[in-house]
């Protein structure tokens, strides 16, 4: 009798082995399952994260351009194979204050008529051609110009020289607040993906916790039912040695 129970036991001690192991593949399985969609959702947040700042950064530099545009500073106002130092701000500075509307040109205590557009144009082109003098080759005034003239030019560009460092100044701090709003704007975009990032991941690290202890648990019963089924193996070894016929012998 008790060696029937005995393998009345040992059977349901495998067929729990059995359960207990099927129990541990799956937990196996849904964990790997979980962890590949956690590590989906966390690129795509890496992603997004990543989309942020590069929008961020072009934001700004969308920003730094629109406000040199603005001030005249733009890319089109300088031209790198222009070594006069002369550029687009400053020529349009000097054009409009020699044209004057029309008017005479004060120059100390000096009356200078208006200039044209044409002799403008004329005399920025021999600026540069002139390394900046206006003078030929033997010292004289190209194109017939007057002293008077050339020191209106020359003051004119000075004074454009002034304004576009202002300008630039202007721009530069314009750029700085910008950049530094848009710092601000990075930050809580980050926060909000962050937390939206969270709110995503938490049932499925709650998954995965489950399956963490589902696995553990089925570990600690299989460790625990392995070790009876050999108990109960031993066991009925010795049932069986006990109650063989020994025909006389023994």
């Amino acid at each position: 009798m008790a060696f029937l129970l005995l393998l009345h036991e040992k059977l349901r001690l495998q067929r729990k082995i059995n359960k207990l192991t099927l129990r541990q593949l799956r937990a196996s399985n849904s964990k790997e399952r979980i962890t590949k969609n956690i590590s989906r959702v966390q690129k795509m947040y890496a992603s997004r994260q990543t989309a942020l700042q590069a929008q961020a950064k072009m934001m700004q530099s969308q920003a730094t351009v629109a406000f040199q545009n603005m001030y005249g500073l733009g890319v089109n106002s300088f031209n790198p194979m222009n070594f006069t130092g002369m550029n687009g701000f400053v020529m349009n500075f000097i054009g409009s204050a020699l044209l004057n509307n029309g008017q005479g040109i004060q120059l100390g205590d000096k009356q200078i008529p208006a200039f044209s557009q044409d002799q403008i144009n004329g005399m920025m082109n021999d600026y540069m051609t002139t390394g900046g003098t206006f003078k030929d080759k033997d010292g004289k005034f190209v194109n017939e110009y007057t002293e008077d003239q050339v020191n209106a030019f020359l003051y004119a560009m000075r004074q454009g020289q002034m304004m576009q460092q202002q300008a630039q100044m202007m721009s530069q701090q314009m750029s700085q607040q910008y950049q530094s709003n848009i710092s601000i704007w990075l930050q809580a975009q980050e926060a909000a993906l962050e937390e939206e990032q969270d709110a995503a991941l938490a049932p499925l690290e709650m998954q995965e916790t489950e399956m963490d202890l589902e696995r553990e648990s089925c570990e600690a019963q299989l460790a625990d039912a392995r070790a009876r089924l050999e108990s109960i193996k031993q066991a009925c070894s010795e049932g069986i040695k006990d109650s063989a016929p020994t025909f006389g012998l023994g």
